[in-house]
């Protein structure tokens, strides 16, 4: 009989068809591995969205990172321990895949080797960071980038999985894609689609579980294949849905639109001076501000200037409008010294007038109108004064010095100012026999070098004055002036190298440039010679470029020079860069305002109320700073902004309570949810029910503890009836039912709050 029962044998091809087919099963379900292949692809497109971003020339791809991210959320979130235990392994393995990405952007032949620049590479950053620096290299920011980006899609797949919130996985990768976009176009593209299009399925598909998961769990049945029927659905919804957000009037299609966009990423785009410190070098494609008049002035390559109008100036011709100085040079860029910062009210004299007393010197005015937020104060030449309230930053003891100028007031669009500043009017002759006695502030400030500057600009620097015989300060400021203008005008040029000096860089290979590496060359090649000097950047305006006294300065026209001292004359401007005019005597540093009607009177006269001029004409500058300045007076949005968010934290509190309330109580009919909820506040007062008890008995042991008997007793039996009886031999109608629960309600609350309820 036994042969003829034979045993059935699988094929071995069978047998591991049949492992591979149930082995995703082990992990988790089908229904699991449908939302994480949904999670994939939406998560997939903030990845290419940020890969065709190209911040970063080379940049590795993101797809691959977010993808172990999310595989790595999802295996730690199913682990069942507690989140302070697992987190960490999670941390450390997206490390490990962070690294091992970003080494991609490291130098070596091997993985060895490139994961040995990479520890270099970040321990040098760490120290830059520490130390207040500039830093030229794009490792910390690819690393960075892809940290977020793996992070983002960890935190997801968690919260997915372990939390079963859709919203709370889809934030932080929303933010990422809308900062991304807003950085380059602020357009909606394709990732976007795919983004929202996954978002909507992702989050359907995670309420669907909770409630799939809460129906296994009380014995419901539900249609097998209800989802699908719901993914079809979704997908219908949402295709609707991104038509309509693709035909919103995003982006250009609509100004208003624009400007609230703008608006919102407006936190997001503007460069703060720490992030130009560490990042410059990435392409943000915005037209930022080139320069940010912050503490650190970086060199910058592959430079787009825009063309937004920033401000309106009146002036008698074209010249350089000063915004700040900068003073110590690190090697790839511009650092200020510490500096002093004091108040000056308006229409005030800002510097010592005895110790700024120099010869052949001018007093210059400027009238600005805003058409952008900036509270940098622009001057013509080196600051003096402005007619509206000021902070101004000194070198330290040296309040003749002023090398930034600041508006203690918000400044923005169609304010005015008049500012005053101080330019030399000195002559080729005058400056040639100015001298070497420098006082002891100016070289103790202005002839600091790194100890790692290459040899080989001060051999350079020797060879350019040797060549043309310069002997004096000046006709040596100028020998350099001239070759450095010899280097043809490039934006395109890229940054200096990580660890390579940005003049050694420019002289020996780049032998081109534009204007901040050509002011950094000169400046640090006549530092190299015992030339005190600094560098100044603002903005320059160009003859031809306004009618009659009025220009409009855009992004294009920034611009950086060097300020060179000279004994007796103070500081003069040199321009090393051959797009415009050079420096020095006669150059492009021409006053603002004729110096006819006026023979050099001294600072203390000329802001003086009782200085006339000895024409008999009226006084220029006196009649400049008693003019007013428009400051409009804007909507403080703080004054909205705290009520709305009290509302908005209020109603959000308000609804989260509610929900709260009502979580899991979808399903169940009016009586059963008059239970549900006196049960809960029952628990929070700790009478909850007790395992082994019935309904019943439940019911009279809450009612004889909080007095009220009779209504926990009708309660009781209106929620028996509405389970286990048929309609039409319900005893306790509804009314009797929320009666009673309203009752036992006010009892329990009296609890709560510890105090006895009294009987209605």
């Amino acid at each position: 009989m036994a042969g003829l029962n034979p045993t059935i044998e699988r094929s071995p091809v069978r047998s591991a068809g049949s492992i591979a087919l149930n082995l995703p099963r082990i992990v988790m379900s089908w229904e699991d591995w449908l939302t994480f292949a949904v999670a994939v692809i939406t998560f997939a497109a903030i990845g290419h969205s940020l890969d065709q971003a190209n911040w970063v020339e080379g940049m590795p791809p993101f797809i691959p990172t977010v993808i172990a991210g999310l595989a790595i959320g999802m295996l730690t979130a199913r682990i069942r321990l507690h989140a302070f235990a697992i987190h960490p392994f999670g941390l450390l393995a997206g490390s490990i895949v962070v690294a091992l990405v970003a080494q991609a952007y490291a130098d070596g032949p091997t993985l060895a080797d490139r994961l040995a620049d990479f520890r270099v590479r970040m321990v040098e950053w760490f120290h830059i960071v520490r130390a207040g620096d500039i830093s030229n290299d794009n490792l910390p920011f690819v690393t960075l980038v892809q940290g977020t980006a793996w992070l983002a899609a960890y935190l997801a797949a968690w919260s997915i999985f372990r939390w079963q919130n859709a919203w709370l996985a889809l934030l932080p990768g929303g933010f990422i894609l809308l900062t991304n976009i807003s950085f380059l176009k602020g357009q909606p593209t394709g990732a976007f689609v795919v983004f929202l299009f996954g978002a909507i399925i992702l989050i359907s598909r995670v309420h669907l579980q909770k409630h799939l998961a809460r129906w296994r769990a009380e014995g419901v049945d539900y249609p097998e294949f209800i989802s699908l029927s719901l993914i079809q659905l979704t997908v219908t919804v949402a295709s609707v849905l991104v038509v309509i957000a693709w035909w919103l009037p995003l982006g250009n299609q609509a100004r208003a639109a624009e400007s609230i966009f703008d608006t919102l990423v407006r936190p997001l785009t503007s460069q703060s001076d720490q992030l130009v410190r560490l990042f410059h070098n990435i392409d943000s494609r915005r037209g930022a501000n080139l320069h940010t008049f912050g503490n650190t002035l970086p060199i910058q390559g592959d430079v787009a200037l825009g063309t937004r109008r920033l401000f309106e100036v009146n002036s008698a011709q074209a010249g350089l409008l000063r915004a700040t100085s900068y003073e110590v040079y690190t090697g790839n860029g511009w650092k200020a010294a510490p500096r002093e910062s004091a108040r000056v009210d308006a229409r005030e004299l800002a510097v010592d007038a005895r110790s700024a007393a120099y010869q052949a010197r001018i007093t210059a005015i400027l009238r600005v109108k805003l058409l952008s937020s900036e509270s940098t104060i622009l001057t013509p030449g080196v600051p003096l004064a402005a007619n509206l309230d000021t902070r101004v930053d000194t070198a330290p003891g040296q309040a003749a010095d002023i090398e930034r100028m600041r508006s203690r007031v918000a400044l923005g669009p169609e304010d005015t100012y008049n500012s005053f500043g101080s330019i030399s009017t000195a002559t080729a002759a005058q400056l040639d026999a100015a001298g070497t006695a420098y006082p002891e502030w100016v070289t103790a400030r202005y002839l600091q070098l790194p100890d790692t500057l290459p040899q080989s600009v001060r051999e350079e620097t020797r060879r350019i004055i040797a060549e043309s015989g310069a002997r004096t300060p000046y006709q040596q400021a100028k020998a350099i002036e001239a070759y450095l203008r010899t280097f043809p005008y490039d934006l395109t040029v890229p940054a200096p190298p990580p660890g390579r000096d940005a003049a050694e860089f420019l002289l020996f290979e780049l032998k081109r440039g534009y204007f901040d590496y050509q002011s950094t060359a000169m400046c640090v090649m006549l530092r190299t010679a015992g030339i005190p000097c600094r560098i100044a950047v603002g903005y320059v305006l160009t003859p031809g470029s306004g009618e009659e006294t009025l220009y409009t300065v855009r992004k294009s026209d920034a611009y950086s020079w060097v300020e060179v001292f000279f004994p007796a004359y103070g500081w003069v401007e040199f321009n090393p860069t051959s797009d415009r005019p050079e420096g020095g005597a006669g150059g492009l540093s021409q006053p603002l305002v004729p110096s006819d009607p006026f023979v050099e009177p001294s600072l203390e006269d000329l802001f003086g109320p009782d200085y006339l001029d000895p024409t008999g004409g009226t006084n220029p500058v006196q009649d400049a700073l008693a003019e007013n300045p428009v400051i409009n007076q804007r909507y403080s949005w703080l004054l909205l902004v705290i009520p709305l968010s009290i509302l908005v934290l209020l109603a959000a509190a308000a609804v989260g309570l509610r929900i709260a309330w009502n979580w899991g109580l979808s399903g169940l009919d009016d009586r059963a949810r008059l239970w549900a909820h006196t049960q809960r506040l029952a628990g929070w007062a700790g009478l909850g029910p007790r395992a082994p008890e019935t309904p019943r008995e439940w019911s009279r042991r809450l009612g004889r503890t909080i007095q009220r008997e009779e209504p926990a007793e009708r309660l009781g039996q209106a929620y028996e009836e509405s389970r286990y009886a048929r309609p039409d031999q319900h005893r306790v109608d509804d009314a009797e039912a929320v009666a009673s629960y309203r009752t036992l309600r006010g009892a329990l609350l009296g609890r709560l709050i510890g105090r006895k309820h009294r009987s209605p």
